[in-house]
């Protein structure tokens, strides 16, 4: 599995990277948001997990530019700022939405949650 981390706090992305790597997942990460659309063009990713609040672009429009390329695109939004307006959003774009901090183990179960889903519905329309 690819992930890619898009995330403008440096450190937060290598923890992130670290426990995503720790499980056997292969990870990339940058800062820039736009140069994380670029990366996604490059390269396919199975999963992107996407900060809500990056300078230049937020989480939410960078998901709808990676859904236009990709849209089974499996992405996780994250905000230290999550409320209510912001799961609104996370729900019109079909992205679950993770409040920071968040323990490892509840990013991980997400995570699987997303990909047997996906696998699920690969499944049922091949039959």
């Amino acid at each position: 599995m690819r992930v890619l981390i898009i995330d403008d706090d440096t450190t937060f992305c290598e923890l992130l990277a670290e426990t995503l790597e720790g499980k056997g997942i292969e990870v990339e990460w940058t800062t820039d948001g736009f140069g994380g659309y670029e990366m996604s063009l490059d390269q396919p990713y199975d999963l992107f997990i996407l900060d809500q609040r990056m300078p230049l672009v937020l989480g939410s429009e960078l998901a709808e530019y990676l859904r236009e390329d990709n849209p089974e695109a499996k992405i996780i939004l994250t905000s230290a700022f999550a409320d209510e307006t912001l799961g609104d959003i996370a729900k019109s774009i079909h992205s679950p939405l993770l409040s920071k901090p968040f323990a490892a183990d509840r990013l991980l179960e997400l995570i699987k949650r997303l990909l047997s889903r996906s696998r699920n519905h690969s499944k049922l329309a091949k039959t």
